[in-house]
């Protein structure tokens, strides 16, 4: 599972933009270009906060992966399986690109699972997880072999850190994804078919809550889905019936949040919701909450900077919501760092 997902964001780090081939000057005016070391093998291992059965039955549950990793994964079609082999069609997306590739996965209860990459420029890359009892817990062995080729083969030359911070962001989602209670896949699941996108932490506290306690039904909840207003909206305009205002706006937060320019699939969507009414702060809040928005935020440099103002004045780490607050003035320019610097004086003061 791992395995696709890890490729679905190997893929889409290099398409957004993660690795660079740096060129300078030597002293004879010549180029010359700076490369880091290419990475065809690598190992890493995590100790995961889930039973071992519990773990292993998720990553290996293989029609669910659209559910846990909404953003990368768009559907996965099972071509045959047979015994303890599956072999899929998986859908991967990401900026508004998307790309199938053929996997298979080798299924090993409850020890191993095996990913293969069977075509493509991909075709060879194997990643390998091994499931082992650490208490009540899991301890998550994964060995990842690359092979990329043509134009996907500078995914060689991604810093390893990279690829071991990806492979770990994926294993989060499936534990985030494990401690869900029915009602709250239930509520997930209706707002997939209704509103064609994942739940928001707002409506999956909201209505699961409703749902566990009776006061709402599975099929209220679906009328009232069908009633709102993002329903309503959804017969969206395409990306040239936007304002220019609108794609400015869109725009604008993405390179503030994200630190890159709004992609096709974004703009479409973020720019027609800021023109039925959401506002800018609402965006702005999915954009940080989201997947790509929370590893962002551990190498953004307006945060980065932040963090380091209130670790040096104060002499502890700072809050979610300090570095949320300050972001939020210098982006809307009520703020910049020497103001913040000045106003987090005024307080240690």
């Amino acid at each position: 599972m791992i395995k696709s997902d890890k490729i679905i964001l190997l893929f889409y780090i290099v398409l957004g933009a993660s690795f660079f081939i740096l060129t300078t000057n030597d002293l004879d005016g010549k180029i010359i270009s700076v490369l880091p070391e290419k990475t065809t093998d690598f190992e890493t291992s995590s100790i995961i906060d889930v039973d071992r059965k519990t773990i292993f039955n998720l990553m290996t549950n293989i029609e669910i992966y659209s559910n846990v990793l909404p953003r990368n994964i768009s559907y996965v079609n099972i071509l045959n399986q047979i015994d303890n082999q599956i072999i899929a069609e998986e859908e991967l997306q990401e900026a508004g690109i998307k790309t199938k590739l053929v996997v298979s996965h080798t299924i090993k209860p409850y020890d191993e699972h095996i990913i293969e990459i069977t075509d493509g420029d991909a075709k060879g890359t194997i990643i390998t997880q091994f499931f082992e009892d650490y208490g009540l817990k899991t301890k998550l062995i994964t060995k990842v072999h690359l092979n990329f080729n043509g134009v996907a083969s500078v995914i060689h030359y991604i810093p390893e850190s990279n690829l071991i911070h990806a492979l770990n962001t994926v294993n989060s989602n499936f534990v985030e994804y494990s401690k869900r209670n029915v009602f709250e896949n239930k509520v997930d699941s209706l707002y997939r078919e209704i509103l064609h996108r994942p739940v928001d932490i707002d409506g999956l506290l909201h209505f699961s809550s409703l749902l566990e306690s009776g006061e709402i039904s599975e099929n209220e909840l679906r009328i009232e889905l069908l009633n709102s207003s993002e329903k309503k909206s959804m017969d969206f305009k395409s990306i040239d019936e936007l304002t220019p205002k609108t794609k400015y706006i869109i725009d604008d937060l993405y390179e503030k949040i994200l630190l890159r320019p709004a992609d096709l699939t974004g703009m479409h969507y973020f720019g027609n919701m800021l023109e039925n009414g959401m506002s800018i702060d609402k965006i702005r809040d999915e954009l940080l909450f989201s997947d790509e928005g929370k590893n962002t935020s551990v190498f953004h440099p307006v945060r980065t900077e932040i963090k380091r103002l209130i670790v040096t004045l104060f002499d502890r780490p700072a809050t979610y919501d300090e570095i949320n607050y300050y972001h939020k003035l210098i982006d809307n320019e009520t703020m910049n760092l020497s103001d913040v610097e000045n106003d987090l004086k005024q307080i240690e003061d």
